[in-house]
């Protein structure tokens, strides 16, 4: 008989994913527009992205670590309420040097947030049933995506200000529902951790397998509805809604597999989807071009993220899980920031029809890193012998 997956503190982490994602994808997207009503250009939006997700990237180890040490639940309570304070500033800085130097902090951050939860849902799920609960988990954040984008740039057409104190509102939310969250924290270790051990290099080298894959999602992330207004698609956030669905409907049917034939077999193509995805959005100038792209990279990404997860949790030491989850963070987030602020330059010398082809090329890699690097991972001591008979 399956171990049961929908306990209350799964649950409890499925909100809290969902309302954390809800108030970053609402911000994101509109931030490139204020920051051109600012007076910047096109590269200068995707700069804030960029510096945003390196913050969160380069953090993320520091953060994990310091998750492991001072406790996950704290972690979520400290950077949830010093949320509040990040969103009503992005409402009153007018500054662009001053909204990156806050898009550094807050971007820091959000990499506790990703690397302290993820820990806790890691230690939550069956280990039996462990891509299955990191998909599920992992819809949390692709349904408030599918409605975020679509909500905050209604938002913003009522005033930035508006949107910012909406944004307060939900960190609120959060800071609340993290702190009532159920969990036994573990012992904090009796020394102060050092350094050195805040990077796992095995995993970092193997994770960058996926920095290269994301690459093309930081022009998405940052570019999508821009594209679509200059090539004249309605409604703007139609990709990520489409996207966003997509990954659910993925993730509901193939996330089993992976516990079944193991999780490298779901990974695999799943990064074989994505540059073929960018090379249609590369070349979509229609609605059903935009919708056939963002259904490939919803495939692609919604196989991959769990089933790579599930892979590195098996090879690893559970007493680190935030850190494993740093290192993760780091390399998707140095893709998405890298992306970022390259798609934006070349999108505004050469159009985004050679930006995207770029990223097309550049996750070509992808799969090649994955294999020569993911040899030098042993077996963890956190593989079930249930996963390791599937």
């Amino acid at each position: 008989m399956a171990e049961p997956l929908f306990t209350r503190r799964f649950i409890a982490l499925w909100l809290f994913a969902f309302v954390a994602f809800f108030s970053a994808f609402q911000l994101l997207p509109a931030i490139p527009f204020r920051i051109l009503d600012l007076g910047g250009t096109k590269s200068a939006a995707g700069r804030f992205l960029a510096v945003y997700t390196f913050a969160s990237a380069f953090a993320a180890p520091v953060m994990g670590t310091l998750a492991d040490h001072i406790g996950r639940r704290r972690m979520l309570v400290i950077a949830s309420l010093l949320f509040i304070g990040f969103s009503m500033a992005y409402g009153v800085v007018t500054k662009l040097p001053l909204l990156l130097g806050i898009g550094v902090i807050h971007g820091a951050l959000w990499s506790g947030i990703l690397a302290a939860s993820g820990a806790i849902m890691s230690e939550t799920i069956p280990l039996s049933r462990r891509t299955e609960g990191l998909a599920y988990w992992g819809i949390a954040s692709t349904a408030a995506v599918a409605v975020a984008p679509a909500i905050g740039l209604h938002v913003f057409e009522h005033g930035w200000f508006v949107l910012c104190v909406e944004l307060a509102m939900l960190s609120v939310v959060m800071t609340v529902w993290s702190a009532l969250m159920p969990h036994t924290e573990r012992p904090a270790p009796s020394t102060r951790p050092a350094l050195r051990e805040t990077w796992d290099l095995r995993v970092t080298l193997t994770a960058t397998s996926l920095a290269v894959a994301s690459f093309g999602y930081g022009g998405i992330t940052s570019y999508a509805a821009i594209l679509s207004v200059e090539r004249g698609i309605k409604p703007e956030s139609l990709y990520f809604t489409v996207f966003a669905i997509t990954i659910i409907v993925v993730r509901i049917f193939t996330s089993p597999l992976g516990d079944r034939f193991g999780p490298r077999r779901v990974l695999l193509p799943s990064l074989v989807m994505m540059p073929i995805a960018f090379i249609v959005l590369a070349l979509a100038w229609s609605r059903a071009q935009l919708i056939a792209s963002a259904i490939l990279f919803g495939i692609g990404l919604g196989g991959a993220f769990p089933a790579f997860i599930a892979f590195i949790l098996e090879r690893t030491d559970p007493e680190r899980r935030a850190r494993t989850f740093g290192s993760v963070v780091w390399a998707f987030d140095t893709g998405i920031g890298s992306g970022s602020f390259a798609v934006g330059l070349m999108a505004q010398r050469w159009g985004f029809t050679t930006a995207f082809l770029v990223a097309a090329g550049f996750s070509c890699f992808s799969i090649p890193i994955f294999l020569a690097s993911s040899r030098r991972l042993g077996r963890g001591t956190g593989v079930a012998p249930e996963a390791e008979h599937a």
